[in-house]
């Protein structure tokens, strides 16, 4: 299938391909419930199942992706210390030292050096002095102690005067998406995100992201703008992506034995499992097996799925689904009664799933 066909279906149509999977379960039997250890063993090792109970809804209550100051990222502004980098224009003066001044273009000024792509800068007397990765003092003070050697208690100002060594890329829905350098003054995401023109129309603020050392960090920008939640508002570092998704993507999908079979938008807050099965018409009682409420969730970096059963045989277990809120692109399946195995069920729709999540990337791309 040609990419540009890919990109033209709808992502609920491909789910509703995980129907046709469970006629390949082999035969019927009777449901193994609850989940036990022991079934897990026969389930594909890149997946995990957790059955929901009272004692550990509490980590699932109110948790939403977007939800998060940055993990490690920096919000001190204070702490701020540019280092100079390959590329970088630095003005080097000796005061009452003329002779030093070297010739320049009219944008850079007197005395002006652009760091080689070695690290190093000459200058008159000391030859090859080391700049990248320095501070602009430091920088000075070993200037000053190797000119001390030739002149007379020598007077060295030094400051970049063309930041082109680092830069940040801002993605997604911002007005205008592009790069932004990184200067002596510190840059902070929210500086970043309105030099770029500010958020786009259907911007998700609550899950702006950023990738820095292969590392993703998720941020709520909205509640730095609604709240003024100065930790959620990192100093950004050079080569740092800024990513603002749109709510397009903001989906999850309800499939199975429940009266309306389909995609779900979680808005900007999120929406509970409960009430995801509720706004789909509630699970269908001719039909479902209300032990078998399964939601399949990919893990980190798309390594695998965990998988998690709510046992709704109780109206207790309702109360419960209230409290697990579901993430973006999230599967909630409802199994039907009779059904295969649980374990034998996860094991047949998890390849499909991830032959999706393969084609939603290459759909995606350029």
């Amino acid at each position: 299938m040609k990419i540009s066909r890919l990109r033209r279906l709808s992502p609920f149509l491909v789910l509703a391909g995980l129907l046709l999977t469970l006629s390949a379960c082999g035969p019927v039997r009777p449901t193994d419930f609850p989940v036990k250890t022991q079934s897990q063993e026969k389930l594909p090792d890149d997946v995990t199942v957790i059955a929901l109970n009272a004692g550990n809804i509490a980590r699932y209550r109110g948790e939403w992706p977007g939800i998060g100051s940055g993990g490690r990222l920096s919000s001190d502004v204070s702490r701020w210390t540019y280092r100079i980098g390959v590329g970088d224009v630095l003005n080097v003066i000796v005061w009452d030292q003329p002779e030093l001044t070297l010739p320049s273009g009219p944008d850079a000024g007197p005395g002006a050096i652009t760091v080689k792509a070695n690290g190093n800068i000459f200058y008159p007397y000391v030859k090859d002095v080391r700049a990248l990765g320095r501070t602009v003092d430091d920088l000075r003070q070993e200037l000053t102690e190797r000119l001390a050697e030739f002149i007379n208690d020598p007077q060295v100002e030094v400051k970049v005067v063309q930041f082109n060594s680092q830069k940040v890329v801002v993605t997604g829905a911002v007005a205008k998406p592009g790069t932004q350098r990184i200067s002596n003054l510190p840059l902070t995401l929210i500086e970043a995100v309105n030099l770029s023109g500010g958020l786009a129309p259907g911007a998700d603020s609550r899950r702006v992201s950023i990738q820095r050392h292969g590392q993703r960090y998720y941020l709520d920008l909205r509640a730095l703008l609604e709240q003024g939640r100065a930790g959620y508002n990192p100093v950004l570092r050079g080569g740092d992506i800024v990513n603002v998704p749109l709510l397009n993507g903001n989906v999850a999908f309800i499939l199975g034995q429940v009266k309306q079979p389909g995609s779900l938008d979680l808005g900007l807050d999120g929406i509970s499992l409960t009430d995801a099965i509720t706004q789909k018409g509630g699970l269908d009682e001719e039909k479902a097996n209300p032990k078998g409420i399964f939601v399949f969730r990919a893990k980190p970096e798309g390594k695998g799925y965990v998988v998690y059963q709510l046992d709704a045989t109780t109206p207790l277990a309702f109360v419960l689904g209230t409290q697990f809120t579901l993430h973006p692109q999230d599967v909630v399946y409802v199994v039907p009664d009779p059904a295969a195995k649980w374990n034998a069920l996860i094991a047949n729709l998890v390849p499909t799933l991830t032959a999706i999540r393969a084609a939603q990337v290459i759909a995606s791309g350029p």
